[in-house]
Order: C-alpha cells, then sequence, then structure tokens
C-alpha cells in the first residue's frame, strides 16, 4: 500500500536532486501548448462585450461564423497536439525521476512513429470519460480515474494498442481509485493558496503535483509486474537515452 506522503516526498526529493526550474519550463510549455487555445476561445465566447456584438446587424453574422470555428480549431489542436504533448510531459516526468531529461521529451510522440496511435488512444479514453458523464456525474468522475494511468502507459510504451492501455489503467486502478482522489485532494491546500497570487502561484505547484503522479504512475506499473497484469515487453521502462 502506498502513502500520499511517500509519494511527495519522492517527488520533492527529484526536484532536489535534478533541479525544479526545468520541470517548471516543460509544465509552463506544455500547459501553453495544450490549452491555450482552448482557454482563449473561452474567454472570447465568456466576454459580455461579445454577447453585445451579436446584436449588431453586420458584426453578429461574422461573429456567428468565426466563434464556432474557433471551437472547431479548439478542439482539434487538443486532439492532435495537446494531447500528444500530455503525453509527452509524462515522459519527462518518468525519465527525470531516474536521471534527469531534456525539454524536447515534450514532442517524444511526434517523433516515436506511433504519433496516430497516441491521437486515437487519448480520443477513445477522452470520448468513454464523456459518455459515461453524460449518463451522471459520478460515473463519469470514476472513469476519469479509472483510465487515469493511460497518459502514462502510452508514454512508456507509444505503440501499445488502444483497446489494451485502457484495460491495462482499469486494471491498474483496481481497488485505488479513491486513493488517487485523496492523492489529488491533498494538493487543495496548494492550488486554494495559488488563487491568492492571482493564479500565478500554480505554475509553481503543477511541477510538483506532475513530479509526483510520477511517482504514483511508477507505483502503479510495478503493481502490474508483481501481479502479472503486464510485463517488461508491454511496459519496458523509462530510459532518457529511448526515443
Amino acid at each position: 500500500m502506498w502513502e500520499n506522503s511517500e509519494l511527495k516526498q519522492n517527488a520533492k526529493a527529484v526536484l532536489k536532486r535534478f533541479g525544479f526550474w526545468l520541470p517548471f519550463a516543460v509544465t509552463l510549455v506544455a500547459g501553453i501548448i495544450s490549452s491555450d487555445i482552448g482557454e482563449l476561445f473561452s474567454i472570447i465566447t465568456e466576454n459580455p462585450e461579445i454577447a453585445k456584438l451579436y446584436e449588431n446587424e453586420y458584426i453578429g453574422p461574422v461573429l456567428s461564423v468565426i466563434l464556432p470555428s474557433l471551437a472547431l480549431v479548439s478542439l482539434v489542436w487538443g486532439i492532435f497536439v495537446g494531447d500528444p504533448i500530455i503525453v509527452g510531459q509524462n515522459r519527462f516526468f518518468m525519465e527525470h525521476r531516474i536521471s534527469g531529461s531534456k525539454l524536447e521529451k515534450l514532442f517524444f510522440v511526434f517523433k516515436s512513429g506511433n504519433y496516430f496511435n497516441v491521437v486515437k488512444t487519448m480520443f477513445l479514453m477522452s470520448i468513454k470519460i464523456i459518455l459515461w458523464s453524460f449518463v451522471f456525474i459520478i460515473p463519469g468522475i470514476i472513469k476519469t480515474y479509472q483510465y487515469s494511468m493511460v497518459p502514462y502507459i502510452l508514454a512508456e510504451n507509444p505503440g501499445i494498442e488502444p483497446k489494451r492501455a485502457l484495460e491495462l489503467s482499469k486494471e491498474m486502478t483496481s481497488g485505488e481509485k479513491f486513493n488517487i482522489f485523496l492523492l489529488e485532494l491533498s494538493f487543495f491546500g496548494w492550488f486554494l493558496l495559488s488563487a491568492f497570487t492571482c493564479g500565478i502561484g500554480i505554475f509553481f505547484v503543477m511541477p510538483y503535483l506532475n513530479a509526483t503522479f510520477a511517482e504514483l504512475y511508477q507505483v502503479m506499473r510495478e503493481k502490474a509486474h508483481s501481479q502479472n497484469l503486464s510485463d517488461f515487453n508491454e511496459l519496458p521502462g523509462f530510459f532518457p537515452e529511448q526515443e
């Protein structure tokens, strides 16, 4: 049984051993690339002044075309760029815990030869979570934690079959979902503190969070090996020299 305190202590040790600023940069760049367009679209569409412009007989029709187009661009960007970047970020943190890694690992998926497999797997994961959320919010939350290891599995083995990645994450998180929720909840104080810095503090918390969840995945993959849920052919490990 793993303890939150142990994972967080290990994460702190990694950040201390190999430095904080590179993980900070990786998290910042990943955040900008993977979500910036979607956030920009949300800001635009939720702006009251934009809503008023819809009433203008000349500007309104133009906005009716442009804003839905932005929504489509945001969706496509998230699927084909954002998701692979998230997987690359996980690759970085898993390598970094061993002997340090490089910023370029963010783009690991694009050079892996399995780009479309990663995109497909992440898309299927998102669809399953969304569909379960339509049933009721609780099943959607459960599925979110059930499939939480998928981006890490892809970071370790980007060529794994989509169905197998989902199945393996389900097996890894069996009996662990509430504990993962508690681990995430343990960062609530940090996020609350970040709110008092106008959100800037979140950029300093996220490297710590990502490093901690890298430690969690290490525990989950060890569980998979020890319980014969997987083997070293499927989950070979993370080595900085691998591409």
